[in-house]
């Protein structure tokens, strides 16, 4: 007989991408003082937003879930035999997991979902301590190998204090691992055709408890803190007192739904005469345009980069009239990007209940970031005030004061526009 597994329903991964964290940026009008050197500079500084900014805005596109699993039905001669790479170097098979039995799960280093591969990682963290008395391995598979190089996952496997000689981590030929997870686990891996950084790969949150004679036992949904003392009791053969109140609970709450959910099919029996616009709506998923918007907006900061930087070469190249359209222009845009990364951060946070994403980086990129970001806040506060004040001051014929006044904002100013473009591609690009 073919083995099922019913004891826990798998949740469905859904990807939303959340805007990136940034003070609102404004406007300005242009500086005086500078020389060819100087010039020079902006030009590169101009070529380097431009790059960021048309290489990266394309990449934000939204993505769907999957709307059914496959069904959970495991060979019960066990899984197929498969040659892949652990993350010290040698060569991970079938024959060298038999013998005891082991957990598997499936993760990416770069994914940008906390409650994703993260959760799964910690979960299997939190299994390698409880379980550190019971002779189990657990196994990590990347569901990006084209990606996740042995020395990624071992940096990976590193922050989850991951015992080497229990806990390995894999990677290897692609098709060899997506015929593994969708043969032998039954389970969903595919790429999002999409590709949204961070969440290029689709995959089930499910941990396997796979036999000492790797034949796949069970799946337990990592995001489901009763499934996990489920899979404890399971591994030890049976619940210490914490594992088997959190199990007593669940098993309530269940039992709660479900008289929950029949009283919700009566009314809605009694009330199947209503019209259909009458009925109640489900949740609808995060629309594509407010997934969107995060590039959107480090579109506008690189724009408004460039008008500053073309504002200033107009004003030293004595045209101001021009460079009083272009600096009109750059204002119009900080406006723009204003009122997007407030609606986007809006409708993420009622779709989603949270507006912002954490950066997932390690090593010497996560200060640097943090510097970055707040250095990229408080200015941009700053400029809030600024740059309304100097436009104001340039378009009332305040021009001496409106000069003086320019020195100190244009520098800000273009230090919030650059950096809003920095901090997107390393909150949505940077490789982990």
């Amino acid at each position: 007989m073919p083995v099922i597994q019913t004891d826990v329903q798998p949740g469905i991964r859904q990807f939303v991408a959340a805007p990136i964290l940034r003070a609102p940026t404004s406007q300005h009008s242009v500086v005086t003082g500078c020389r060819s050197r100087a010039c020079l500079t902006w030009c590169g500084i101009l070529a380097v937003v431009v790059t960021i900014t048309v290489g990266l805005a394309p990449w934000s596109t939204a993505t769907a879930a999957f709307r059914d699993e496959q069904k959970f039905v495991w060979d019960p001669e066990g899984i197929e035999d498969f040659s892949l790479i652990e993350c010290h170097g040698q060569k991970v098979s079938k024959a060298d997991l038999l013998g005891k039995p082991w957990i598997a799960c499936f993760i990416f280093t770069r994914c940008a979902g906390a409650n994703f591969c993260p959760r799964v990682s910690e979960q299997m963290k939190l299994l390698q301590r409880s379980l550190k008395d019971v002779d189990v391995r657990l196994v990590t598979i990347t569901v990006d190998p084209d990606r996740d190089t042995p020395e990624d996952l071992l940096r990976y496997s590193q922050q989850f204090d991951a015992d080497p000689d229990r806990w390995w981590f894999l990677t290897g030929d692609k098709d060899t691992i997506f015929h593994l997870i969708r043969h032998s686990f039954k389970m969903i891996v595919a790429e999002d055709p999409q590709q949204i950084p961070g969440f290029e790969i689709m995959h089930s949150l499910e941990i396997m408890h796979v036999d000492d004679q790797g034949v796949v036992r069970g799946r337990y949904n990592a995001q489901d803190d009763v499934a996990m003392a489920k899979l404890r009791r399971v591994l030890r053969g049976k619940s210490d007192p914490a594992d088997t109140l959190l199990i007593a609970q669940g098993e309530e709450n269940d039992r709660r739904q479900a008289a929950l959910q029949k009283q919700a099919e009566q009314e809605a029996a009694k009330a199947s005469d209503l019209p259909a616009q009458d009925a109640p709506t489900a949740p609808t998923e995060v629309p594509d345009w407010v997934l969107k918007i995060p590039a959107l907006n480090a579109s506008l900061n690189g724009l408004a980069t460039v008008l500053l930087i073309a504002g200033f070469m107009l004003i030293k190249s004595g045209k101001p009239d021009a460079h009083k359209r272009v600096m009109l222009a750059a204002f119009g845009t900080s406006a723009v990007f204003l009122t997007c990364y407030l609606i986007g951060h809006a409708a993420l946070f009622h779709y989603t209940g949270s507006g912002s994403r954490k950066f997932l980086g390690t090593g010497w990129i996560l200060p640097t970031y943090r510097v970055i970001l707040w250095s990229h806040i408080v200015l941009a506060v700053a400029v809030g005030v600024l740059a309304p004040t100097v436009m104001y001051r340039a378009l009332a014929g305040q021009i001496d004061r409106h000069k003086r006044l320019a020195r100190v904002t244009y520098p800000i100013w273009l230090y919030v526009s650059i950096t809003g473009v920095i901090i997107y591609f390393i909150l949505y690009h940077w490789p982990r």
